[in-house]
């Protein structure tokens, strides 16, 4: 089932590690249509994952031109190539044959040359067409949403919010739902993280980020993250939908949150997670409406052998 295909097109290198976790059920800000100029690898190949292989959900920076995905179905596929670059609880995949959802691939992707992160989506797409004969229907669909707004009148955040101070700590404590992320880069002895770019999504945050024991921290993130972070099912059971950013703020943040999520009721007696928003981080929870992107698969085939 293994082919190895050249497709011409810009010369790029492979951005970093994605993790993405598309949640069933959870729509949430749609983001913006695909251009059509578009990269591809130089060289590709698809074949079924091993069946030891764990799906992770990733595509892995193996080197500065290689991409790898071990093992992802192709509805995550298609989540990695047409999603935000975050979490994705901003679209929903829908419709296909039912091995699009079963099925597990491993990609290899070769480049030539550097790419951004949202590039190397953008050349997962029209592998995933030439391979699988994918054929979608982008459309947008309208939900009630939570909105995550500036509580104060004049703009002051909370105590466990400063603006990001472009470092990363040494040691970070286990994570859980760990949130995309750009990768560290070596100078000399140093790990550093590298610049702000033009390139750089508000889904993906600088420092490693997601749920900590007894809480959660986000480093380097956009409110954008914020809002993703707390549609996950951890926050979202406890908020009763899905958040999107209305604060209108555009920095990247440091956030961190003291709450006990999973606790049940009689082991905690602290405030809601509203409530603890809204102290910690000076930020609150208002009922809106949202925009969801929603790709329907209208056609699909397994990849063939050369």
């Amino acid at each position: 089932m293994t082919r190895t295909r050249k497709l011409l097109g810009l010369g790029m290198a492979i951005a970093p590690a994605i993790a993405l976790f598309p949640v069933p059920g959870v729509l949430g800000q749609a983001t913006p249509s695909v251009t059509p100029s578009r990269p591809t690898f130089e060289v590709a190949t698809i074949k079924l994952a091993d069946p030891n292989a764990v799906p992770k959900n990733q595509a892995l920076r193996m080197s500065p031109t290689r991409l790898s995905i071990p093992s992802m179905t192709l509805y995550w596929l298609i989540y990695t190539a047409y999603g935000d670059g975050g979490y994705n609880t901003s679209m929903r995949v829908t419709g296909g044959p039912d091995w699009a959802n079963r099925t597990a691939f491993a990609v290899e992707g070769l480049s030539s040359g550097p790419v951004t992160q949202q590039q190397q989506r953008l050349m997962l797409q029209p592998l995933l067409e030439e391979r699988f004969g994918l054929k979608i229907l982008h459309k947008e669909e309208t939900y009630d949403v939570l909105g995550l707004v500036v509580d104060r009148r004049d703009g002051k955040l909370g105590p466990k919010v400063k603006k990001w101070d472009g470092t990363c700590p040494k040691v970070m404590p286990p994570l859980m739902y760990p949130a995309p992320r750009r990768p560290f880069e070596r100078d000399g002895d140093k790990i550093v993280v590298g610049p702000a770019s033009a390139t750089d999504e508000p889904g993906v945050t600088y420092c490693p980020s997601g749920f900590r024991p007894g809480g959660l921290i986000l480093n380097g993130a956009t409110m954008f993250t914020v809002a993703e972070i707390l549609s996950l099912p951890p926050g979202r059971e406890l908020l009763g939908g899905v958040t999107q950013d209305r604060t209108g703020l555009t920095d990247r943040y440091t956030l961190d949150l003291d709450y006990l999520f999973g606790a049940a009721p009689s082991d905690f007696a602290g405030p809601s997670l509203s409530g603890a928003i809204r102290d910690q981080w000076g930020l609150r929870l208002e009922k809106t409406k949202g925009t969801a992107k929603v790709i329907v698969v209208e056609h699909a085939q397994l990849p063939t052998d050369n």
